[in-house]
């Protein structure tokens, strides 16, 4: 009974399930392995439920892409950076690259939606402002306008032949008082040598200094 029990008795090995439910009889052999890829589209043994149709069906599938297709396009909607180019062009810094925000002329019907997802514009209120005045323009003729050049041109001169002048005049008198210093200077170094000069003549015999030494 061991040995039977270990597959060493007499007769096969009993299977775990029964080979007739199958499809195939007793001391039929196996089918052989099939060496090929499955078919890309099997026949399906059941089939999707129809899709409810109907104007209530098509408006909330048309309210549902709307609503999908705004989510989108807002800025908080983080996409895919666009691949940078190996050569950058000067006319990319100028693209637009960011999202255009199209939920703000989006209208659905809100009754289906909660309040918290309802976008409230802010009106600015109406208050008394006073019409502003378009100020009137004289347009001047250039006629009127060379006049003006001129006489500020004349002006202009005016002023820097007096400030001219005033230069002149300060020089001459720098230059006055500088030679009026230099004739005191120079009369102030002749004075001593004239009126203290003395060349000896008049030292000798005939000089009354010495008047009481005796004569050699």
């Amino acid at each position: 009974l061991s040995m039977a029990g270990r597959g060493r008795g007499r007769g096969r090995g009993q299977m775990t399930f029964n080979v007739e439910a199958v499809g195939i009889g007793k001391g039929d052999a196996l089918p052989p392995p099939t060496l090929q890829p499955s078919p890309l589209f099997p026949a399906l043994e059941r089939r999707a439920v129809p899709l409810p149709g109907g104007e209530e069906g098509e408006y909330m599938l048309a309210l549902k892409q709307e609503l999908r297709r705004a989510m989108r396009g807002l800025p908080y909607f983080v996409k895919p950076g666009a691949p940078r180019r190996d050569i950058e062009r000067y006319s990319d810094k100028y693209q637009l690259s960011s999202p255009t925000d199209n939920a703000i002329d989006w209208n659905p019907d809100w009754r289906r939606l909660p309040r918290e997802l309802k976008i409230r514009v802010r009106r600015l209120r109406k208050g008394r402002t006073t019409p502003l005045v378009p100020k009137q323009h004289v347009a001047l003729d250039k006629e009127e306008t060379i006049k003006k050049l001129e006489s500020l041109e004349k002006k202009e001169e005016e002023v820097t032949s007096e400030e001219e002048e005033e230069k002149e005049e300060e020089e001459e008198g720098k230059e006055e008082e500088e030679e009026e210093y230099d004739e005191e200077e120079h009369e102030e170094e002749t004075d001593y040598v004239l009126s203290y000069f003395d060349n000896g003549e008049s030292f000798g015999p005939d000089s009354d200094d010495n008047g009481d030494e005796a004569v050699y």
